[in-house]
């Protein structure tokens, strides 16, 4: 997919589409990503929050399960809708008002009083941080060159998994010592700035330039809408056609889903059943994950520049990823020290990490041209729908372990349970054998997709 702007220094990025300097794409692409952390922290959180208020309420691991897949609906169903708005509209106007609503969905979980309000709240949230990942990603491809898109990737993704980090041992410690209200209205009041800094930079979006070059008229509403439906349209042939962007998603969505429901929801109170921990010593292991994804996203970014190198890439980090997941259960099931199996969690997450990564690249690489926000998005909808399946089942089958303690669950469940999840990481590792190089070649069959749909626009 190649770049609109190629933004080298202070000056118009280009001509004739307005002043877009490089330190202004930086401070937006900034605003993006902190926007992007906001989702991963409220994607994450519920692996510290939920257990609580699920013990202080006498809630059942398959109400708890829900709760947190209420996110995930959310999110995947706006993930190809918010994808083609950040391509049509512009990833700014798109991503300040998803943080908008994020102060209302805040204000709701801190408030709540009840597993409703707090269900509404975490929905809310997943609609909200939904055009956060794909904002920032169609943001880079246009703003800057494209031999610095798997670096920007690599640095999207590292301060997106930072939030992942903060939402577990970091939020225990803040929620313990403040409170969850007052803990939540802090996130509101943050997220109100990150939208407010966004909105003042509105008018040097560059696919908003794109869009309408120079002063034209704005498209009728009709002509906006029609656009968005084509762009889903295209988005979703392209996706059915391709075997490469099917088995690239085979792999990509199972290790997703896998690791939200260790990272995401479970590995806390795992860890507290196997090794009797306290809640803040369990959420400090558990943040060993999300150090781990972070190290993976930035050492990603420094591979598979290239076809063969791309493909070789995701073969070798879903791999590692798949065997630190047999490991890390081994290591759990004969009670190995705990820093032992903390330290496999790193290794779990630099994995996932970097294959993250190597997975985003791939699906840029090969995109048509100005339609990487809507493929993205298409892409992102089968993986949380996976997340959705995973967190909801595992919950469904740790209910049957139940422990004396209300809220928690035994040993042995958590094992036969994140054993199948092992499982499936395993199998998923037959799709690497489907991949060919990462080459926009290999997508040819994606411009005859366009060319199908404005045909059958005009018909």
């Amino acid at each position: 997919m190649t770049t609109t702007a190629e933004i080298e220094s202070d000056s118009p990025a280009q001509e004739g589409r307005g002043s877009v300097t490089r330190s202004q794409a930086v401070f937006i692409l900034s605003m993006l990503v902190a926007s992007y952390f906001y989702s991963f922290f409220f994607r994450i959180s519920a692996s510290v929050v939920l257990p609580r208020i699920g013990a202080e309420w006498g809630l059942s691991a398959t109400i708890i399960g829900f709760i947190s897949a209420l996110f995930f609906y959310a999110y995947a169903c706006m993930q190809p809708i918010s994808g083609a708005l950040n391509d049509r509209f512009g990833p700014v106007r798109i991503v300040a008002s998803g943080m908008l609503l994020t102060v209302i969905s805040a204000l709701l979980m801190g408030f709540a009083n009840s597993a409703l309000l707090f269900g509404i709240g975490r929905f809310l949230s997943g609609l909200a941080l939904a055009p956060m990942l794909s904002g920032a990603l169609v943001f880079q491809a246009a703003a800057f060159k494209n031999s610095q898109y798997t670096r920007l990737s690599s640095i999207t993704y590292v301060v997106g998994n930072l939030g992942a980090v903060i939402s577990v041992a970091p939020l225990e410690l803040a929620i313990k010592a403040w409170g969850r209200q007052d803990v939540f209205i802090v996130l509101a009041v943050i997220s109100l700035l990150i939208a407010i800094g966004l909105l003042t930079q509105k008018g040097r979006d560059p696919i908003r330039r794109r869009s309408n070059p120079g002063n034209q008229h704005k498209p009728p509403l009709s002509a906006k809408s029609e656009s968005l439906r084509l762009r889903l349209r295209q988005a979703f042939l392209t996706l059915r056609r391709s075997v490469q962007l099917k088995a690239l998603l085979v792999v990509w969505a199972v290790s997703t889903a896998a690791l939200m429901v260790l990272q995401g929801l479970w590995a806390v109170s795992w860890y507290r059943s196997a090794y009797n921990l306290d809640l803040s010593a369990a959420s400090g292991w558990a943040t060993l994950i999300g150090v781990g994804v972070m190290i993976g996203n930035f050492v990603g970014g420094h591979f598979g520049n290239g076809p063969l190198q791309r493909r070789r890439a995701i073969r070798i980090f879903c791999t590692a990823y798949a065997l630190c997941w047999l490991t890390l259960w081994l290591a759990v099931s004969v009670h190995l020290p705990i820093y032992i199996t903390g330290l496999i969690g790193l290794l779990l997450g630099a994995a996932a990490g970097a294959s993250h990564v190597q997975c985003t690249c791939a699906v840029n690489d090969i995109a048509p041209q100005g339609k990487g926000g809507a493929l993205f998005g298409m892409m992102n909808l089968f993986n949380f729908i996976t997340v959705i399946i995973f967190q909801s089942g595992t919950g469904y089958l740790l209910h049957w372990f139940p422990a004396q303690i209300s809220g928690t669950y035994t040993a042995i469940g958590f094992l036969v349970v994140l054993g199948i999840v092992a499982g499936a990481v395993i199998l998923s590792l037959a799709a690497l054998f489907v991949l060919q190089p990462f080459s926009p070649e290999i997508m040819k069959e994606g411009g005859g997709i366009v060319t199908q749909c404005k045909a059958t626009r005009h018909r």
